[in-house]
This record gives structure tokens, sequence and C-alpha cells, in this order.
């Protein structure tokens, strides 16, 4: 009994230091402010979108270089991995981050299986973002601009959500103590990804730039 009583005692003051709620308004805020870049720029990749299929010679905004061009992303496979326009997935998805993010924000409660299809839908945008910029790499040799803003603000996104998630419990008492430990380094979490991301990039475009600069 009294070892269960010092786990709490231990438990309360972890949870002073950063309270659950302020944790439950970082994730409201990281929901909020990078949901509304990714809807942002899903919107401005919906606009080229339409461009392209009304005119598929035209230049588009994001067409900045042969390395830099949306249009490749666009007609290729990946550019509708579930058999629709990526574009769509990412209005509705980033939509949903946005709602949840103003949710919190407003400090109302929700229940813990919304925080655990949040979750899920947070997995799932990590793998479609990490395919993506394989393909982009390896495949195309190219990059898509507004594909990289998703990328920014998904990459903090998830890494912030998911450690608020696991700290306040809502993934099951067993992530509690992993998400407690990784808050303060959070930040250093997106960094390192970041980094992966631009080494994945470099590796898979090295050959083509090299060339380019010669």
């Amino acid at each position: 009994m009294s070892a269960t009583l010092d786990e709490r005692l231990g438990e309360e003051a972890s949870d002073t230091a950063i309270p659950a709620a302020a944790r439950t308004l970082v994730t409201g805020w990281t929901l909020l402010i990078g949901g509304g870049i990714g809807l942002i720029a899903s919107f401005m990749l919906t606009i080229e979108y339409f461009h392209n299929l009304a005119d598929p010679s035209a230049e588009l905004l994001c067409d900045l270089s042969v390395f830099v061009t949306c249009q490749p992303a666009m007609n290729s496979t990946a550019g509708a991995i579930l058999g629709f326009p990526n574009v769509i997935l990412g209005l509705v998805c980033f939509t949903i981050a946005v709602v949840s993010g103003v949710v919190l924000v407003a400090r109302v409660k929700l229940p813990d299986w919304y925080f655990v299809g949040l979750q899920i839908g947070l997995i799932g945008a990590a793998v479609l973002i990490t395919y993506l910029q394989w393909f982009s790499a390896f495949e195309l040799r190219a990059l898509c601009l507004w594909c990289m803003v998703i990328w920014t603000a998904t990459i903090p996104t998830v890494t912030l959500t998911t450690i608020g998630n696991l700290a306040n419990g809502r993934l099951g008492r067993g992530g509690v103590k992993l998400g407690k430990g990784l808050a303060n380094w959070a930040w250093v979490v997106v960094v390192i990804w970041y980094l992966a991301v631009i080494g994945l990039v470099l590796a898979g475009m090295w050959e083509p730039i090299r060339l380019s600069l010669i």
C-alpha cells in the first residue's frame, strides 16, 4: 500500500513540473498550428492540381526548378495512394487536426478513444510522408514545394502530439514514463527527424544534383 502511495506521489511530483493540463494545451496548439499550415499547403496544392488538370502544359506556381516542381508528384502513382488524389486526404485530415486543436485549446475535455483514433491517424500520416519522401528522392528525383511544407508541418505535429498522448496516459499507463521522459527532448526528436529527411533526400538526389553542377 505504501509503495503504491509512493508511486502516486512520484507521479504527482512529475505532474507538478509539467501539469497534464499544460501538456494538453501544448498538444492543442501543436495540432492547431501544424494542422493550419498543412491545411493551407494542401489547399494551395489543390489549386495547383486543378490548374494542372485544366492545362497540363502550364507552368505552376510551385515549379521553381528542375528539382523543385509539383507536376512529377501530381502525375505519379504516389500522388494518389488510396486511389484518389492525396490532396483530398490532406484537406480532410488537416481539417480534423485544426478542429481538434481548437477544441483542446478551448479546454474541452475529449475522451481517450478520440486521442487513440487521432494517434492512429498521426501514425498513418508519418508513414505516408516517409514513403512520399523516399519516392520523391529516389524515384522522381524532384521535390514538390507544397509537399515539403506539409512534411515540415507534419513532423512536429506527429512528434509533439504523440509525446503528449503518451505522457498523459491516453495510450495506456505503460507509455506514461516514456512520454514524460521524451517531453524535455521533443524538439530534439523533431530536429533529428528533419535531419533524417534531409539525409534521405540528399542520398536519393545527390547524383542528379552533382551532375547539374558540373
